[in-house]
Protein backbone atom coordinates (compact mmCIF):
# COMPACT_ATOMS: atom_id res chain seq x y z
CA UNK A 1 0.00 0.00 0.00
CA UNK A 2 2.82 2.40 0.89
CA UNK A 3 4.57 1.74 -2.45
CA UNK A 4 1.28 2.31 -4.25
CA UNK A 5 0.76 5.69 -2.54
CA UNK A 6 4.33 6.79 -3.27
CA UNK A 7 3.94 5.81 -6.93
CA UNK A 8 0.62 7.61 -7.13
CA UNK A 9 2.10 10.73 -5.50
CA UNK A 10 5.09 10.69 -7.89
CA UNK A 11 2.77 10.37 -10.87
CA UNK A 12 0.64 13.25 -9.60
CA UNK A 13 3.66 15.51 -9.03
CA UNK A 14 5.11 14.80 -12.48
CA UNK A 15 1.74 15.60 -14.06
CA UNK A 16 1.56 18.88 -12.15
CA UNK A 17 5.13 19.73 -13.21
CA UNK A 18 4.35 19.02 -16.89
CA UNK A 19 1.20 21.18 -16.70
CA UNK A 20 3.13 24.01 -15.05
CA UNK A 21 5.80 23.87 -17.76
CA UNK A 22 3.14 23.95 -20.50
CA UNK A 23 1.48 26.96 -18.84
CA UNK A 24 4.83 28.80 -18.73
CA UNK A 25 5.45 28.12 -22.39
CA UNK A 26 1.90 29.11 -23.26
CA UNK A 27 2.32 32.29 -21.21
CA UNK A 28 5.48 33.09 -23.13
CA UNK A 29 3.69 32.70 -26.46
CA UNK A 30 0.90 34.93 -25.17
CA UNK A 31 3.45 37.56 -24.15
CA UNK A 32 4.93 37.70 -27.64
CA UNK A 33 1.46 37.75 -29.23
CA UNK A 34 0.44 40.71 -27.05
CA UNK A 35 3.64 42.57 -27.94
CA UNK A 36 3.11 41.99 -31.66
CA UNK A 37 -0.56 42.99 -31.48
CA UNK A 38 0.16 46.24 -29.61
CA UNK A 39 3.12 46.97 -31.90
CA UNK A 40 0.90 46.55 -34.99
CA UNK A 41 -1.74 48.85 -33.52
CA UNK A 42 0.99 51.37 -32.65
CA UNK A 43 2.46 51.17 -36.16
CA UNK A 44 -0.97 51.48 -37.80
CA UNK A 45 -1.78 54.56 -35.72
CA UNK A 46 1.48 56.15 -36.92
CA UNK A 47 0.47 55.35 -40.52
CA UNK A 48 -2.81 57.17 -39.85
CA UNK A 49 -1.00 60.14 -38.19
CA UNK A 50 -2.96 59.49 -34.97
CA UNK A 51 -0.71 60.51 -32.05
CA UNK A 52 -3.23 59.75 -29.29
CA UNK A 53 -3.94 56.22 -30.52
CA UNK A 54 -0.23 55.53 -31.18
CA UNK A 55 0.69 56.73 -27.69
CA UNK A 56 -2.04 54.56 -26.14
CA UNK A 57 -0.76 51.43 -27.89
CA UNK A 58 2.92 52.05 -27.19
CA UNK A 59 1.99 52.54 -23.53
CA UNK A 60 0.26 49.14 -23.50
CA UNK A 61 3.25 47.65 -25.33
CA UNK A 62 5.55 49.18 -22.70
CA UNK A 63 3.47 47.76 -19.84
CA UNK A 64 3.72 44.29 -21.37
CA UNK A 65 7.50 44.61 -21.84
CA UNK A 66 7.95 45.73 -18.23
CA UNK A 67 5.56 43.23 -16.65
CA UNK A 68 6.76 40.05 -18.29
CA UNK A 69 10.36 38.98 -17.92
CA UNK A 70 9.72 35.23 -17.94
CA UNK A 71 12.33 34.59 -20.61
CA UNK A 72 14.87 34.24 -17.83
CA UNK A 73 13.34 30.81 -17.17
CA UNK A 74 14.05 29.60 -20.71
CA UNK A 75 17.75 28.73 -20.56
CA UNK A 76 18.29 28.18 -24.28
CA UNK A 77 17.27 31.76 -25.07
CA UNK A 78 18.26 33.49 -21.83
CA UNK A 79 21.39 35.31 -23.01
CA UNK A 80 19.81 36.53 -26.24
CA UNK A 81 16.80 37.74 -24.30
CA UNK A 82 18.84 39.67 -21.76
CA UNK A 83 20.69 41.49 -24.52
CA UNK A 84 17.64 42.71 -26.40
CA UNK A 85 15.30 43.13 -23.40
CA UNK A 86 17.48 45.87 -21.90
CA UNK A 87 17.53 47.74 -25.23
CA UNK A 88 13.78 47.26 -25.61
CA UNK A 89 13.16 48.76 -22.17
CA UNK A 90 15.20 51.84 -23.10
CA UNK A 91 13.36 52.21 -26.42
CA UNK A 92 9.90 52.01 -24.86
CA UNK A 93 10.87 54.48 -22.14
CA UNK A 94 11.78 56.98 -24.86
CA UNK A 95 8.58 56.26 -26.78
CA UNK A 96 6.22 56.61 -23.82
CA UNK A 97 7.81 59.95 -22.93
CA UNK A 98 7.10 61.31 -26.43
CA UNK A 99 5.17 64.57 -26.63
CA UNK A 100 4.29 64.44 -30.33
CA UNK A 101 4.03 62.08 -33.27
CA UNK A 102 7.50 62.89 -34.61
CA UNK A 103 9.08 61.82 -31.32
CA UNK A 104 7.03 58.61 -31.42
CA UNK A 105 8.16 57.95 -34.97
CA UNK A 106 11.80 58.45 -34.02
CA UNK A 107 11.44 55.72 -31.36
CA UNK A 108 10.00 53.20 -33.83
CA UNK A 109 13.36 52.03 -35.20
CA UNK A 110 14.75 50.91 -31.82
CA UNK A 111 11.55 49.16 -30.82
CA UNK A 112 11.32 47.44 -34.20
CA UNK A 113 14.90 46.15 -34.16
CA UNK A 114 14.47 44.63 -30.70
CA UNK A 115 11.05 43.13 -31.45
CA UNK A 116 12.40 41.54 -34.64
CA UNK A 117 15.21 40.00 -32.57
CA UNK A 118 12.66 38.67 -30.08
CA UNK A 119 10.53 37.14 -32.84
CA UNK A 120 13.54 35.54 -34.51
CA UNK A 121 14.93 34.30 -31.19
CA UNK A 122 11.69 32.94 -29.79
CA UNK A 123 9.82 32.03 -32.95
CA UNK A 124 6.36 33.15 -33.96
CA UNK A 125 4.09 30.88 -35.93
CA UNK A 126 0.76 32.72 -35.83
CA UNK A 127 1.27 34.48 -39.18
CA UNK A 128 3.97 35.78 -41.49
CA UNK A 129 5.57 39.04 -40.45
CA UNK A 130 7.31 41.43 -42.83
CA UNK A 131 10.27 43.65 -42.04
CA UNK A 132 9.95 46.73 -44.21
CA UNK A 133 12.25 49.65 -44.87
CA UNK A 134 11.93 53.28 -45.96
CA UNK A 135 15.14 54.99 -47.09
CA UNK A 136 13.64 58.44 -46.48
CA UNK A 137 12.76 57.88 -42.81
CA UNK A 138 14.76 59.40 -39.96
CA UNK A 139 16.00 62.37 -41.99
CA UNK A 140 17.32 60.21 -44.82
CA UNK A 141 19.04 57.64 -42.59
CA UNK A 142 16.26 55.15 -43.27
CA UNK A 143 14.13 53.15 -40.91
CA UNK A 144 12.68 49.69 -40.54
CA UNK A 145 9.33 48.60 -39.23
CA UNK A 146 7.48 45.32 -38.94
CA UNK A 147 4.10 44.63 -40.51
CA UNK A 148 1.63 41.78 -40.59
CA UNK A 149 0.73 42.77 -44.17
CA UNK A 150 2.95 42.65 -47.22
CA UNK A 151 1.44 45.87 -48.58
CA UNK A 152 3.57 48.87 -47.62
CA UNK A 153 2.01 51.30 -45.16
CA UNK A 154 4.77 53.59 -43.97
CA UNK A 155 4.57 54.62 -40.29
CA UNK A 156 7.49 57.03 -40.57
CA UNK A 157 5.95 59.30 -43.18
CA UNK A 158 2.30 58.62 -42.40
CA UNK A 159 -0.24 59.85 -44.89
CA UNK A 160 2.29 62.09 -46.64
CA UNK A 161 3.98 59.09 -48.26
CA UNK A 162 2.33 56.00 -46.81
CA UNK A 163 3.36 53.76 -49.75
CA UNK A 164 7.08 54.57 -49.58
CA UNK A 165 9.20 51.55 -48.73
CA UNK A 166 10.02 47.94 -49.54
CA UNK A 167 9.83 44.58 -47.82
CA UNK A 168 13.36 43.48 -46.89
CA UNK A 169 12.61 40.26 -44.99
CA UNK A 170 9.75 37.87 -44.31
CA UNK A 171 9.62 36.06 -40.97
CA UNK A 172 7.47 32.90 -40.94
Amino acid sequence: MKTYLITLLALFLSTVNIQAQEEKEHGHDDHLSILISEYMDFKNALVADDFEKAHKHISKFSEEVKSNDEMNEHNEHQEKHKAHHTKMLAAVETATASKNIEELRSSLEGITLELVKAVENQGYDKSALYVQFCPMANNGKGGKWMSDKEKIQNPYLGQKMHKCGTTVKTIN
